[in-house]
């Protein structure tokens, strides 16, 4: 295997991961308040679990709000005035 081969394969996940990151950033800034099920289901290319692990760092960094009633999680824009 060629070295770049390996290096390429070390560094997919994080891109991936800006990919996600990227995508839903803008579904946040499109819709400014939307669900978790809906981004799941906007982003099916992705699992539940993907999408919530980036969803909790951007939350935990401050570039989205991320609030739980009962059962469902809603992502606002922290441009949104809730």
């Amino acid at each position: 295997m060629p070295s770049h081969a390996v290096l390429d394969e070390l560094h997919a996940p994080h891109i991936a991961t800006e990919t996600l990151e990227q995508a839903i950033l803008r579904h946040i800034d499109e819709q400014a308040v939307i669900g978790l099920d809906t981004l799941v289901i906007l982003l099916s290319e992705y699992s539940w679990s993907q999408i919530f692990h980036v969803v909790d760092r951007l939350a935990r960094s401050g570039q989205i709000t991320l609030r739980r009633h009962r059962s469902e999680y809603t992502l606002f824009s922290t441009h949104y005035a809730a």
